[in-house]
């Protein structure tokens, strides 16, 4: 009897206990259905709100400059003052696109003609699904230009990545491009010099999650403040346009790898006119937040590396100025903008009176040896 009750007692007990499992992976289920149901509620009204945004925005910050459609695509070119060369303006990886340069182009308007533009994706160009390696972008460049009726001969300014663009540029067209401006250009071995912990530190988040954050108005609503340096009204354009900026920002990164094995092969350039601007401070004020130690690991690895980059970038012609901007960060088109002014004035007078570049006006500089 004491057995059957103990049998009967543990099969009652059994029972209580699954039916009880069985109540909770109900509730499991039900509180899973319900967290997927907010999830994708919030992720549509993230969409909806962003979209109903970027039309906001095209309405409230018109494009300064003309759109021309390429390829069934409208491209945003912004061009002002005459005569020749044509100065044109690459800002490489940058969400500001065209409106990087408001603090250099309209003092070069008086000197040049000057064009900046806005790559596929960025701020007022439309976006285009092939590849954003340095090859496809600047046939896309040489194509807005000529649709445009802008002409050759071209100095070409390339700021950061844009640096590595613009020889890419050269190399295809070789017989439009007369002079150059790198602004803190990066180099086509930047990323075999530097050691691996300072690649880490110094690398872009994951194109999936900038993507997201961008196509669920993440970034509209949480938008970092606008770039220092610049009127306030375009600072305001840039943020504004920031989350469709972040897609073709993000394309360019995906294409990263190419970008710099295509520069690699670029150059030498003969004696064409080259100003390479170099920044004197570029990590001293780092926006990252980081730790004392690492950023003093950073500051001292590239304090080493980058001067003898930007070296190597004089050997790209015969007729070479290099000029280390003090009190510049990397953003020198922000920081010093009348260095890049002087730079493009001095290239385009050895252009046309067909003499050796030389520094004749602008900020305090520095030399290095090495």
């Amino acid at each position: 009897m004491i057995l059957v009750d103990s049998t009967l007692t543990g099969y009652l007990c059994w029972q209580i206990l699954t039916h009880q499992e069985v109540l909770v992976l109900k509730w499991i289920k039900r509180l899973a259905l319900v967290a997927t149901a907010i999830l994708l509620l919030a992720l549509l009204t993230g969409f909806v709100y962003e979209q109903w945004g970027r039309r906001s925005v095209d309405r409230a910050f018109p494009p300064p400059g003309i759109l021309v459609e390429v390829d069934d695509k409208l491209s945003h070119l912004y061009c002002s003052g005459e005569g020749s060369p044509t100065v044109i303006l690459e800002a490489g990886i940058n969400e500001g696109g065209s409106q990087t340069w408001e603090m250099v182009r309209p003092a070069i308007a008086p000197l040049s003609r000057v064009c900046a533009y806005d790559q596929a994706g960025i701020m007022w160009s439309e976006r285009r699904e092939r590849p954003r390696d340095a090859e496809h972008i600047v046939e896309d460049l040489h194509a807005l230009l000529t649709a445009a009726g802008e002409s050759p001969p071209y100095v070409m300014v390339g700021h950061s990545l844009g640096g590595l663009m613009i020889r890419v540029f050269a190399d295809h067209f070789s017989d439009e491009v007369v002079g150059f401006v790198f602004v803190d250009s990066s180099h086509p071995e930047q990323n075999k010099r530097f050691p691996a912990d300072i690649l880490d530190i110094m690398a872009f988040p994951s194109p999936l999650l900038l993507r997201a954050i961008s196509a669920f108005g993440v970034l509209r609503l949480e938008s970092p403040a606008s770039p220092g340096g610049l009127p306030q009204e375009v600072g305001e354009t840039i943020r504004a346009h920031l989350p469709q900026s972040m897609i073709g920002i993000t394309d360019v990164i995906e294409a990263m790898d190419d970008i710099f094995s295509q520069a690699q092969h670029t150059g030498p350039f003969g004696d064409l006119p080259i100003v390479v601007l170099t920044a004197g401070q570029f990590l001293e004020q780092h926006p990252y937040q980081i730790d004392a130690a690492t950023t003093a690991r950073l500051q001292d690895v590239w304090s080493d590396i980058w001067p003898r980059l930007q070296a190597e970038l004089t050997g790209l012609s015969t007729n070479t100025d290099w000029r280390v901007i003090e009190g510049a960060s990397h953003y020198i088109p922000l920081d010093a903008p009348e260095a890049i002014v002087a730079a493009v004035r001095d290239v385009v007078a050895a252009q046309r009176e067909d003499t050796p570049v030389r520094h004749t006006d602008g900020p305090i500089i520095r030399q290095v040896w090495f």
